[in-house]
């Protein structure tokens, strides 16, 4: 029932008192994690952005991003483990630090350039971003990351509904 094809969620219901993070905001938080981009995923450049990421266990997978992006999804994954405990053993996923662009864009970096986003699969299925549809698992486990303040991509113009990424306001408590 979790790969279950549901129509995208309506906006409103989704996010609520969240900020999806803009280049601009990161950039100046954090600095640039490279000097160019492309569409395929490059190692990081920034000397003391790089101090900031690290690999570790978030419960179902090992994962390397951003130290503190990592712990907060310690923290979601040890909830969803305790609601949704058969769902949690099917969560795996596509990637978290991926140095890139915004699929489709030569101007766009992707949050996952910061270590900050992460891409989800459903019992090995991504979810796939711009049809509008959304696999029921991810609706189910959308709000425990909206309360720890990650940004679900089914909100943006071209629905994502894989994608998680740290809030602005997360981002704001996060080390520089």
């Amino acid at each position: 029932e979790y790969l279950e094809w549901m129509p995208r969620p309506g906006r409103q219901l989704k996010n609520v008192g969240l900020t999806a993070v803009s280049n601009s905001f990161i950039i100046n938080r954090f600095g640039q994690p490279r000097e160019n981009y492309s569409q395929d995923d490059q190692p990081i450049t920034n000397a003391r952005l790089r101090t900031l990421m690290k690999t570790d266990s978030v419960g179902p997978f090992r994962v390397n991003g951003m130290a503190a992006a990592v712990e907060s999804l310690k923290l979601v994954f040890a909830d969803i483990r305790e609601a949704y405990p058969d769902l949690y053993e099917m969560i795996g996923f596509a990637g978290m630090l991926v140095v890139r662009n915004v699929r489709g864009s030569t101007t766009s970096i992707s949050n996952h350039s910061w270590g900050t986003a992460i891409d989800l699969k459903i019992d090995g299925i991504l979810d796939r971003r711009g049809d509008d549809r959304v696999q029921k698992g991810l609706t189910l486990i959308a709000p425990i990351f909206n309360t720890h303040q990650w940004y679900w991509g089914v909100n943006f113009g071209t629905e994502d509904a894989m994608h998680f990424e740290c809030s602005r306001q997360l981002v704001e408590t996060f080390p520089t």
